[in-house]
């Protein structure tokens, strides 16, 4: 299960509230979906706050429109929005339902224990003919990080810790979708490969986007120095190139609407 104060205290730290570039990237691609649709949406609702573009474009787009942001952590918003702002956990829902013209998720609902229940409570929700559209990592995301995880604590522990948060696989996802009645369910898994100067930059940027793992039962303490240098050398070994670290991001954009 995810250890929700840990989650919310991670998401509530300054360092880790700052412009992601990487969610940015995820939002233009969210954009880009909900500007093909010329549906109005008058009443919405973001679940987890990463960034303020879709926001901005979907206000622009109707400026008239009832505007809901949810987070575990009231530190993600921004003080001008604060009146626009609901503070709950998703694993507990107790929203209105036939409410929202449109739901959407950039890289947050897969931080909780029951997406299918989340989705579950999305789809009551939603008004009829209601969209849903959200991104969430794929299976191999950050797959060169994990590989080199794996490694270096077979090298120091001769055993395997958890390091990322478990995401469902693209069939899982179809299938819930499909037994929830959702309609018309897409998905389209995207590659972002980006490259780094300096192998902190990359972990910060992960530990940022709270890839990293936070159920219960994580390894209580703290990695030290030496992990971090041994972490560094065994991902340079098979990635780096050109000066630079390389690390692949996988993201899948999952959109369905409500019958």
């Amino acid at each position: 299960m995810i250890n929700k104060n840990y989650l919310k205290k991670i998401r509530s730290r300054d360092k880790y509230i700052i412009r992601n570039f990487i969610y940015e990237k995820i939002a233009k691609t969210l954009i880009d979906s909900l500007d093909l649709i010329t549906v109005k949406f008058d009443n919405i609702l973001e679940l987890g706050i990463n960034d303020y573009s879709i926001y901005k474009f979907l206000h622009k787009k109707n400026p008239l429109c009832n505007y809901l942001h949810n987070d575990i952590s009231k530190n993600r918003i921004r003080i001008s929005y604060e009146k626009k702002f609901l503070e709950f956990d998703l694993d507990n829902w107790k929203l209105n339902k036939n409410c929202y013209d449109l739901i959407f998720s950039n890289m947050y609902i897969h931080l909780f224990d029951d997406i299918e229940n989340i989705l579950r409570k999305i789809q009551a929700s939603l008004k009829k003919n209601g969209f849903l559209i959200f991104a969430i990592p794929d299976k191999n995301n950050i797959q060169q990080l994990l590989n080199s995880l794996i490694q270096t604590d077979l090298d120091l522990y001769q055993g395997v810790f958890r390091r990322i948060n478990p995401t469902l696989e693209i069939d899982d996802m179809l299938l819930i979708l499909k037994k929830l009645n959702f309609d018309i369910p897409t998905i389209n898994t995207d590659k972002i490969t980006i490259e780094y100067n300096k192998f902190d930059k990359l972990l910060n940027d992960i530990r940022s986007m709270c890839l990293t793992y936070c159920h219960k039962d994580k390894k209580s303490n703290f990695e030290k120095k030496n992990y971090f240098i041994k972490l560094e050398q065994n991902f340079k070994r098979k990635n780096y190139l050109n000066d630079s670290y390389i690390l692949d991001l996988q993201i899948n954009y999952i959109s369905a609407w409500k019958k």
